[in-house]
Parts: C-alpha cells; structure tokens; sequence
C-alpha cells in the first residue's frame, strides 16, 4: 500500500504544479501540443487547462485522503481516479480547448 501512496501523492504534486504554472503563470507551451499559430486566446487556453489540471491534482489527494482514511478500498478508489477521473477530465479539456483555436474565415 505504501507504493500506492506515493505514487498517489506524485500525481497530485505534478497535477498541481503543472496546473499552477499553466493557469497561473502562463507557461502554455507546457501545454502538449501547443502551437502558438492555432491559438487566438493563449490566456484563455492557459486559465482552462491549468483549472482543469488543478481539479485533477485537487482529486488526486482527495483519493490519497480516502486510501488513507480507508485502507481496505485503496486500489478500487485509485482505479477509479485513473479510469473514470482522469480520462474524463482530459476529454472534457481537449475538447474544450477547441474554443480556443483560430477560425479558418
């Protein structure tokens, strides 16, 4: 279990820190993929990935907090973020950040 721990807690302290840098400072070019000629709103871009990496690192430690408070359903509530939680989050982010591609006129 003590390898389930960290291996929740790094998620949640990259999670955090990469949402922090992005949303926060606007380093986008952390952002997979960016390419500065396809976006017409880079701070809008920066504050929806950072917000949505930040809920991902916030949910990261609710999971540590519920391993540690419930340590019988600690692989079923780390299953749960991994499966459920991140890919959701990911797709609501790429398909969300579309708003903020330049449009072809």
């Amino acid at each position: 279990m003590d390898v389930l721990y960290i291996i929740t807690e790094l998620i949640g302290f990259v999670m955090l820190g990469l949402g922090y840098l992005i949303r926060f400072r606007g380093r986008v070019e952390l952002i997979a993929g960016y390419d500065e000629k396809r976006v017409r709103d880079p701070e809008g871009l920066a504050r929806f990935v950072g917000t949505n990496l930040l809920l991902l690192g916030a949910g990261a430690f609710a999971v540590l907090a519920l391993e540690f408070l419930i340590p019988g359903y600690a692989v079923l509530f780390f299953v749960i973020y991994a499966l459920v939680a991140v890919p959701l989050v990911s797709f609501i982010t790429v398909r969300g950040s579309s708003r903020y591609e330049k449009r072809d006129s």
